[in-house]
Order: C-alpha cells, then sequence, then structure tokens
C-alpha cells in the first residue's frame, strides 16, 4: 500500500508536468465562464508582437470575465519589462478603474500619444468593452486595441461594433504554441472584416506586425463612398431634385474630389444632406449640426468644400492638408452716386471754398488799393467809387474766365496786378476746377465705401445697417466667440429680425437687392459671386484675418494621410489655383445665368436658400465711361436758374428803388415852389459847412506833405 501509495503521487506528479508541458486543462477550465490561465507561449507571443509593433507602452487590461493567475500575469509583466517595454498593469473588475481606464485614453487623445492596450477577457465582455469605446468615441489612429480572443470564431456582434478608425486587433490560440493576429484595417475595401495579417509560432512570420496605413490606403480597390455634398459657387455647383437627389453639374472641388478618386481608385456618390449646413461647433447639449455633424457621428466618411478650419471644428473632426488659403471678408453693396446737382461745387473740398469766395472777395478792392494810393497825397480828383465799382468788376471777369477789354487803370503796376490775378485765376483755380469737374461728370463721385470692421460697426449703429452671416459657419462662430469689434457686432446683429441665411449665395442676393445689408464669409467665395451677378453692383471689403480650407474626415481616419500626399502634391504644383482659376474664366457660360434679383423676390426664398434657376444672362461685370447727359448738367442748369432768379429780384428791386426816387424828386419839386426861402437859406448853411470842411482837409494833406515831402 506504501509502494502503491508513492506511486500513485508519482503519476500524479507526471500528470501535473505533462499537464504544464503540454496545455491540457482542467475540465473546469474549458467549461468555466472565467479566465483562468494563459496559454503556453502567451508571454513570449505578445513580447514579440510587442517589438514588432513596435511599442513603447503597453496596458495590460484584466477585465471582470478574467481570474488568471498570479504567475502567468507576472511572468508576462516581467517578460516584457526585461525587453524595454513599459508595462502598465490595470484591472477594470469595477466601474471606478473602468472609468479611470477611459479617462486614462481619453488623455491620450488630447496629447496625441500613442496607447496599446491589450484585453484580456472573455468574449460576451469583449463586446461589451468595445461598445463602450465607441460609444465614448476613444477611437484614433494613434489607439490600438488587442484583443485576446480565446476560442471560437469572431462573433458578428464585435465585428459591427467596430468602426473604420477605431484600430482592432485580435489574438487567437487555434492550437498549441501558434497565435494568430487579426487586423480590422489590413484591407481597404471591406469593412467590419478582420484579415489574418501575422502569425507566430516560436517566433514572428514577418515585421512589422501590421501594414502600415500609407500602404494599405494607397489603392481602394473601387471602394465606393458617400459624400455629401452642398450647393456653394464656386466649389460645387449642386441642383436639388424632388426625389432627394441630387445632380453635381461641376465646381472646383467636384473637379478635386475626381481627381483623388481617379489617383487612389476609389468610387463617389453624392446625397443631400439632412440638414444643408456646414456645421459650426459642438452645442452645449453635446450635439454638432450640419454636414459636419454627420463626420463626428462617423455617418460620413469625408466632405470636400469650402470648410474653413477652426478650433471649434478641431474637437469634431479631422482636416487633410489645406486646399485653399483664404481670408475673410464682407460684401456690401456698391456706394450710391452723389447728387449730380452738387457737382459743380464738388471739384472743391469745403475746406477750400471759404478761401476761393474771400480771394475773389479781397482781389477787387486789393486793386483799388493799389490804383487809388497816390491819389491820396497827391491831392487828385477821382471818382473813387465807380473807381471801386471797375475794380471789382474787372476782377471778377478774370476769375470767370471772361473777356474785358476795360481796365479801371492804364498804369504799369495797374497791369501788374492784373496779369498776377489773371495767371491765379486762369491757371491755378479755374484749371484745377474745370479739369476735377471734367473727371467728375465723366465718372460720377460715390459714397464713401464701407471697407473696414470699424466703418461696418458705424454704418449699423447710424445708418440701420444689418449684417448677416451663413448660418453653422465660420464666420457665425467668429462672431459668437470673437471680442472687440468682433463682439460688438455680434451684439448688434441681435436686434436684427434676419442674422442667418442658409448659404452665401443667398447673402449676396440680400446685398443685391436691399442696399443696406451686409455678408461676411471668405473672401474667395464673395468675390466670385460678385463677378457672377455683376461686380459694379457690389463692394467687397479689406482682408480681415486669415482662413484655411481643407478637407474634413473622421477623427482617427486611417487614410489621412494618403489624401494629404495626393493634396499636398497638388497644391504645391499648383493645380488647385489653376482649377479655382479655371471657375473664373467659366462664368459667362456657367455662372452668369441666373434670372435677374429684382425686389419682388420673395423673402422666403431669401431665408431657406432655394435655388433660383439660371435662366438669363446677367449684363457686364463692369461699367465703361459714360457720355455726358443733361442728367450731369443738372448742376449748371440750376445755378443758371439761380442766376436768373437772381438777376430777377434785382432788376425788380432797381425798378422800386427808381420809383421812389421819381416820387421823392416829384414831392421835392412841389415843396420848393412852395417854400422858396427856407430852401434858400438851406442851401446857404450846407455851401459853408462844405467849404469849412474842405478847407481843413486841404490842411491836413499839407501837413502831411511837409512832414513827408523831401526837405529843401
Amino acid at each position: 500500500m506504501l509502494f502503491d501509495s508513492y506511486k500513485m503521487k508519482y503519476i500524479f506528479s507526471l500528470l501535473t508536468c505533462i499537464d504544464v508541458a503540454y496545455g491540457f486543462f482542467d475540465i473546469d477550465d474549458i467549461t468555466s465562464t472565467t479566465m483562468r490561465r494563459l496559454p503556453r507561449g502567451f508571454s513570449l507571443a505578445v513580447k514579440d508582437i510587442a517589438e514588432g509593433l513596435p511599442a513603447k507602452t503597453v496596458t495590460i487590461v484584466r477585465g471582470e470575465s478574467t481570474n488568471i493567475r498570479s504567475q502567468d500575469i507576472f511572468e508576462l509583466l516581467c517578460l516584457l519589462n526585461d525587453h524595454n517595454i513599459q508595462v502598465i498593469n490595470l484591472n477594470i473588475t469595477s466601474k471606478e478603474y473602468k472609468h479611470k481606464y477611459y479617462e486614462f485614453l481619453k488623455k491620450a487623445l488630447d496629447i496625441s500619444e500613442e496607447r496599446t492596450s491589450l484585453i484580456l477577457c472573455e468574449h460576451n465582455e469583449c463586446e461589451n468593452i468595445l461598445i463602450e469605446l465607441t460609444e465614448n468615441n476613444l477611437i484614433h489612429r494613434t489607439i490600438l486595441y488587442i484583443f485576446y480572443w480565446p476560442s471560437g470564431s469572431i462573433s458578428d456582434r464585435f465585428l459591427y461594433t467596430i468602426r473604420e478608425a477605431m484600430r482592432v486587433a485580435v489574438i487567437t490560440n487555434p492550437r498549441d504554441g501558434v497565435f494568430r493576429v487579426y487586423y480590422n484595417q489590413a484591407t481597404p475595401d471591406r469593412l467590419h472584416h478582420f484579415t489574418l495579417v501575422n502569425w507566430w509560432s516560436g517566433s514572428l512570420y514577418k515585421s512589422p506586425v501590421l501594414p502600415p496605413a500609407d500602404k494599405v490606403y494607397q489603392n481602394f480597390k473601387g471602394r465606393v463612398f458617400r459624400v455629401p455634398v452642398l450647393h456653394a459657387p464656386p466649389w460645387h455647383f449642386v441642383k436639388y431634385n424632388n426625389d432627394s437627389t441630387v445632380n453635381v453639374t461641376g465646381g472646383r472641388d467636384d473637379k478635386l474630389l475626381a481627381l483623388l478618386s481617379k489617383k487612389l481608385n476609389f468610387r463617389y456618390k453624392y446625397y443631400d444632406p439632412p440638414d444643408r449646413s456646414q456645421g459650426s461647433s459642438i452645442s452645449g447639449n453635446g450635439t454638432f449640426r450640419g454636414t459636419l455633424g454627420l463626420i463626428w457621428k462617423r455617418k460620413a466618411d469625408f466632405f470636400v468644400g469650402d470648410v474653413t478650419m477652426t478650433w471649434e471644428r478641431l474637437q469634431a473632426v479631422e482636416f487633410s492638408f489645406l486646399t485653399l488659403a483664404d481670408s475673410g471678408a464682407f460684401l456690401t453693396h456698391a456706394p450710391a452716386k452723389l447728387s449730380e446737382t452738387l457737382a459743380i461745387i464738388r471739384p472743391f473740398q469745403w475746406e477750400v471754398w471759404p478761401l476761393v469766395c474771400a480771394t475773389v472777395l479781397v482781389t477787387g478792392p486789393a486793386l483799388w488799393v493799389v490804383i487809388a494810393a497816390p491819389s491820396l497825397w497827391q491831392r487828385r480828383h477821382y471818382n473813387q467809387w465807380g473807381l471801386l465799382n471797375n475794380c471789382c468788376w474787372f476782377t471778377t471777369t478774370l476769375f470767370l474766365r471772361q473777356s474785358s477789354s476795360k481796365e479801371p487803370s492804364k498804369t504799369h503796376k495797374a497791369r501788374l496786378v492784373s496779369v498776377l490775378v489773371s495767371l491765379g485765376a486762369t491757371y491755378v483755380i479755374g484749371d484745377m476746377y474745370s479739369a476735377n469737374l471734367t473727371s467728375l461728370l465723366a465718372r460720377p463721385a460715390r459714397e464713401q465705401p464701407i471697407g473696414t470692421l470699424q466703418a461696418l460697426e458705424e454704418a449699423m449703429r447710424n445708418r440701420d445697417y444689418e449684417l448677416v452671416v451663413e448660418r453653422h459657419s465660420s464666420s457665425l462662430t467668429i462672431l459668437e466667440n470673437g471680442t472687440g469689434v468682433y463682439g460688438r457686432l455680434a451684439k448688434l446683429m441681435r436686434r436684427q429680425r434676419i442674422q442667418r441665411v442658409r448659404s452665401v449665395e443667398v447673402g449676396v442676393r440680400m446685398v443685391l437687392t436691399r442696399k443696406h445689408v451686409a455678408i461676411l464669409g471668405g473672401r474667395e467665395t464673395l468675390y466670385y459671386d460678385t463677378e457672377r451677378f455683376g461686380s459694379h453692383n457690389f463692394h467687397l471689403s479689406e482682408k480681415l484675418y486669415t482662413r484655411y480650407s481643407a478637407i474634413a474626415l473622421q477623427t482617427g481616419c486611417p487614410y489621412l494621410e494618403t489624401f494629404n500626399n495626393v493634396v499636398m502634391t497638388l497644391f504645391e504644383a499648383g493645380i488647385l489655383a489653376k482649377m479655382t482659376t479655371d471657375e473664373y474664366k467659366n462664368l459667362p457660360e456657367r455662372s452668369r445665368r441666373s434670372e435677374p434679383v429684382t425686389e419682388t423676390d420673395k423673402e422666403s426664398s431669401d431665408l431657406t436658400g432655394e435655388s433660383i434657376a439660371t435662366s438669363q444672362t446677367q449684363g457686364e461685370s463692369t461699367k465703361g465711361l459714360e457720355p455726358v447727359s443733361l442728367t450731369m448738367l443738372r448742376g449748371a442748369f440750376c445755378l443758371l436758374g439761380i442766376g436768373y432768379l437772381v438777376a430777377a429780384l434785382a432788376l425788380g428791386i432797381e425798378i422800386q428803388i427808381h420809383r421812389r426816387i421819381k416820387n421823392r424828386v416829384t414831392i421835392s419839386v412841389r415843396t420848393e415852389t412852395r417854400r422858396v426861402p427856407k430852401c434858400v437859406l438851406l442851401r446857404k448853411i450846407i455851401k459853408s459847412l462844405k467849404d469849412v470842411l474842405t478847407r481843413f482837409i486841404r490842411a491836413i494833406f499839407n501837413y502831411i506833405d511837409r512832414a513827408l515831402g523831401p526837405g529843401i
């Protein structure tokens, strides 16, 4: 019995060694839903896989369905650590630890740090963890999830939970000492599918373990993408059909997408997104509207259009290399023509006119002083009032450039002053006035244009201007989150009835029909629309800020680098700029054909953005010189009428004065016949006073002559 007992112990120990050596499991391990031990060679396989990725850090995650022996975990940790691979050991059996793990992954997304997680759990828990990772949007090309699938085939629930941007690898153990590696991003045209990419049987079959994305996505093998599209000339020209389908007739970005599809061998199909807008940012309730919201929810693969890169949008999507270097601007109606009636006074600014009038008024008396000064001490009798009158009229005719042969004086100094006055009046004042007046009549003056944000703010405050932007656009985000003048403009917009429009085209039509409306957007788009509807109808402001447009893709998109390589080549070669220029050349054939926008356009079309069928051809984008018409000469005729009116008034006043003087003379004659003695006495008194005054003046002149005359 003793021998038998020793014999039995030896046999049991031998079976135990065989069990460990050949990987036999107990019946409890096979039937249990809890993972209790790791298969033989698993630690070596994980070590080689980590080195072949390569991965500097590996996070070992154990779920609730695992109860792996401590020696197995210790062996795995020591082996990885011995080969300079940092190991983080996590046990997510509770919600608290699971939340810490998700925060750990989210921090990696914020700092763009690579994370590799080895998740050890049973099938059901693997599916649940994958669902939670997808719901928390912990998806990026820098994060790799490696699941160990103990037995059986991969379930459909696990397959259809995986998104294309999520990097997932599965390790299986089909037989003892052999491990297979499956990868979801090994084929570019098959979604929700795992492909065998490598295996381990003592060593890896090839290195690196996983195929690089730039090699996989060089050829999409005819894959079909469903791409949302928006009508936004010149980037896309879209016609919306009644059956919710769209017909894209051209555009710069349509050509760009065609080049990408030809280079990368994929096909695409446009569709009308539910909300025909781009989308600006994630709202407070955690939603993102617009086309970018579809990409954020991973319901659309990518979007090609005039999508401006902003910080708010980068929280939801990723952008490729830039496809357009643009700037922000705003568009207003062309400045209206100034009143042509006042064109005759517009050649000089208001500060000049008082000096011109003062010069005309002073020149006449100055000439009189030059002529009459010698007579003051030479005791010559001149009609000074008549001389002053002649001097004033003579200088007036010189300034009016009229011919006058009657000179007020024949002296040389008077003629010299007259020549100087004539030169100043003709070549300085007259010629400058005539030249400016001719240019103003040829090109009528207009109001001061609104070219800066400060001028726009002043117009909104004092002149009832309104500013509109495209809804869910980057311009709206700048106004909502901006400070300074942008914040003040946003406050002024709140008092408007219409603040947002469906598209830039709708806003341009509003500017065309309403003079006190401005729209904020991309300068290239606004410039194209001005050429489309006639540049003489609009005024484009100066550049406000720099904005870059690119292709919007899902966060963690695996083929982002492939798209970047193609777009970068097109941008550096100038092909994108050439395609943009070609759209301007196509304006006469395509974009200028549009119904004329009138005041009778329905306000509903402005708000909903319904596309108007193109039928009639717009006029030329620029207007040349116009011949002089009676309308332009309205100011001259008004001045002539004012002159006639003043002359008539002067004639009437002279007639009345003449009549009154005549009546006074008649009355004085009658009184003289009746009162002769009194009149004779009055005349004697006046004559004596004149004699006294004359002697006094002569005495003063003699004194001045003796004082100023030469000594004897």
